[in-house]
Formats: structure tokens, C-alpha cells, sequence
């Protein structure tokens, strides 16, 4: 018996969107057992990259679930749909509001003697008729939550980041909601209360405290480049001497100041212009200069040391490949050397490196419907009724 956090928990996941899937893959890592339930076709989320990185993506969202071959957009796999639900924990679907009356047997869940608790995520919401209200879009959802408005520079457009963080940031929130309500439940013993959540909503979390600033000025935030207000006025990407980009940002107060002193003394940290955050902020292109010029003397191994003498928030912008070669991520075991079902080698993220320690054993991710009768007969679905699932297109066999 596995001894993960979530080994108790059974999911099931008939959604066509990231956010969902990555919700399920957070749960899957901590042990929980997940069901991806799919049409002949494949979920969407298989086809999300081109042909030659499908494999490779699908093992990365995909590992540690199973693949179940239903239609469950189709009126005759209600029966055998509801069987299972009876037997699962959570379902988590990104149809939202508009698409349960294309899934009749999700309104038949509160007939079950076992009721599971069902996530929806979807892009808005039936509540914005003026914007879109169908399946999730990080895209879309960074446009409409100002995210995207808040990212660039003051006098250039918006800026759209290249990682889908509002799909991320959904899932994660869903997944932490699914867990703390399940939590409730099995405390106070009582059905559980269903999760309806818009995809913006979780996004709108990130900019939670440039929304007050907007309301009380009464015109909305600025974009501000590399510049970011909380840090007290300093936040930069200088090149250096040897030609490498550093992220460099100072905190707070006192770790602007010991920045100053760094790159010019005592003198400097003390200048009326730069002592304050306000005084920074109407001086930033002074401080720019000089941080450039100091940076551009120096090599980024020399800068990385005198920063970690000085106790300033200094580090190297790395690509992907030097994500995969930092000695000190792979010495904490979070990436690992992996192949795909078909042999191919690469490396990926796995999960949290302590819960390893507890007999983690990451399943390659499945090929359709590689699980479809294993789960069905663990069901008690016996070899005859499962012969005719099949026979009535209900069900489909391996690909």
C-alpha cells in the first residue's frame, strides 16, 4: 500500500483543458489515482504540441494517470459512467456551465449513494455574456484579468508571457480546493459542495494588489518594464562583462540600500536621490546607468560572488538547457532522466524531492486506453458485459 498524502483519493478526469490536467497531475504525484476518461479519439490535451513533442508533452502531463476508453459526451455510456462515479472521489471537467446538458449523467450524481465532489473549470462563466464561455485559454484569460495590460513596457504593447501561467496558476488553485474540501467532508461527514471556477478568477489573485491601487487612483496601474514597484525602485537585467544577463532586484528597503553600497559605496547609499523608494523611483534612469556600468566591468561569476558577500538578490537568467544542467537542481533530485513509451530519453520535472523518499514510483504515462479493462474489471464489469460495451460503441479497446 503506497504511503503517499493522497493514496486514499480517486480521480477522475474527463477535461479538454490544461489547467484540469495539471490539477490532476498535482494529485496524481501525491499519489492519489487518476482516470483519465477519453473518447477513441484521445483527450485534447494529447494533441496540445506538434507531432514530433506529443509524446514527450503527454508523459509530462500525463505520467502517474491512467487511460479509460468512454465517451462521455455520448448518452449511452450513462449507465457505465454513473457505475464508476460511484466508486471515485473527485471529477474534475473543464465543460463548464453551458456543457452539462451534454452530459445528462452529470445531473444524476446526486442519486449515487457515494457522491463525489466535481471541480468545473471554464474560462469565465455564464455570469460575463460578453466574453467568451467555453473551454480555457491562458491567453484569453491574461487579457481580460489585466495581467497582460500589467506585462511590458510603458510605451510598448501588451505582453503575453510564454509560459500558459494562468492554466498553471487554475490548476493549482483547483487542485488545493479540491483537497481542502474533500478534507471537510471526511471531517464533518457531510456531501460534498461542488467547485465551480473561472479560470480568471485565479488569475485575478496575482494582481490582487494592483486592483486596490487602481480603484483608489482612479486610472489603472502602469506597465513598468523589468521594474517592479514592491521592489523599493530597483529591479534590472544588466549584461555583463562576459556577456551573460543577471536578474538583479532589491526587496525591500534595506536591500536596495546594501545594492547601492555595493556598486558605489557607502557614498552612494547615502545620496538623498537614492535613499528613499521615492527618491529611486524619480532617479531610476541614474541608478540604471550606474548599475549597467558596474555589471559591464564584471564577469557574472565575479558579480554573483560579491553579491552573495553583500547579501543582494542577485542570480543568472538561465535558458531551459541550463535549467536541466544546474548541479544544484539535479543534486535535489527534482529532474530526472526519464523515456517515453516509445524509448525516447529525456529529462523532466517530478514531483515535490522529499515525497520521493517515501516510495515514489513515477508510471510512464499511458497510451489510450491502455487501463480500460483493468479498471472496468475492477469494477466487477465481467468479460461478457465488457464484450458488449464494446459491441454498442459504448467503450473501445486500446489503441
Amino acid at each position: 500500500m503506497s504511503n503517499l498524502p493522497l493514496s486514499h483519493l480517486t480521480v477522475i478526469d474527463i477535461g479538454n483543458s490544461l489547467a484540469g490536467a495539471f490539477a490532476t497531475k498535482l494529485l496524481a504525484d501525491f499519489g492519489a489515482m487518476v482516470v483519465v476518461i477519453e473518447s477513441s479519439t484521445g483527450s485534447p490535451i494529447r494533441k496540445l504540441m506538434p507531432d514530433e513533442l506529443r509524446l514527450k508533452w503527454w508523459h509530462a502531463i500525463g505520467k502517474n494517470k491512467q487511460s479509460v476508453l468512454i465517451n462521455p459526451m455520448s448518452p449511452q455510456s450513462d449507465a457505465i459512467l454513473l457505475r464508476i462515479m460511484e466508486e471515485v472521489d473527485i471529477i474534475f471537467t473543464d465543460i463548464g456551465p453551458l456543457g452539462w446538458s451534454n452530459c445528462p449523467w452529470l445531473g444524476k450524481l446526486d442519486q449515487l449513494n457515494h457522491q463525489p465532489l466535481v471541480v468545473d473549470l471554464y474560462a469565465t462563466g455564464v455570469d460575463l455574456p460578453h466574453l467568451w464561455k467555453g473551454t480555457s485559454s491562458a491567453v484569453f484569460t491574461t487579457a481580460i484579468t489585466g495581467m497582460m495590460h500589467l506585462t511590458g513596457w510603458e510605451d510598448g504593447p501588451p505582453v503575453s508571457a510564454e509560459v500558459p501561467i494562468a492554466e498553471y496558476l487554475a490548476g493549482m488553485m483547483a487542485a488545493m480546493g479540491a483537497i481542502a474540501e474533500t478534507n471537510y467532508t471526511k471531517i464533518h461527514q457531510t456531501q460534498p459542495r461542488n467547485i465551480s471556477m473561472a479560470m480568471h478568477e485565479a488569475v485575478l489573485r496575482m494582481i490582487e494588489w494592483q486592483l486596490p491601487i487602481a480603484s483608489l487612483q482612479g486610472a489603472p496601474v502602469s506597465r513598468n518594464g523589468n521594474n517592479f514597484p514592491m521592489n523599493a525602485g530597483i529591479s534590472n537585467m544588466p549584461k555583463t562583462k562576459d556577456g551573460q544577463y543577471i536578474a538583479i532586484s532589491a526587496a525591500n528597503q534595506d536591500v536596495a540600500l546594501r545594492l547601492l553600497r555595493l556598486i558605489g559605496g557607502q557614498s552612494l547609499a547615502e545620496d538623498p536621490k537614492y535613499a528613499t523608494p521615492a527618491n529611486r523611483a524619480e532617479n531610476m534612469d541614474e541608478i540604471y546607468d550606474l548599475l549597467n556600468e558596474w555589471v559591464s566591468t564584471k564577469t557574472r561569476a565575479e558579480i554573483l560572488e560579491l553579491a552573495q558577500q553583500a547579501d543582494v538578490v542577485v542570480g543568472p537568467i538561465y535558458n531551459t538547457k541550463n535549467v536541466l544542467e544546474d548541479q544544484a537542481i539535479r543534486e535535489r533530485g527534482y529532474i530526472k532522466a526519464r523515456q517515453t513509451v516509445d524509448g525516447q530519453d529525456f529529462c523532466e520535472v517530478t514531483c515535490i524531492p522529499s515525497l520521493q523518499k517515501k516510495g515514489l514510483k513515477i508510471e510512464v504515462a499511458p497510451i489510450l486506453g491502455a487501463n480500460t479493462k483493468e479498471f472496468l474489471t475492477q469494477l466487477g464489469i465481467t468479460e461478457m458485459h465488457y464484450q458488449e460495451l464494446i459491441s454498442q460503441g459504448i467503450i473501445s479497446q486500446a489503441a
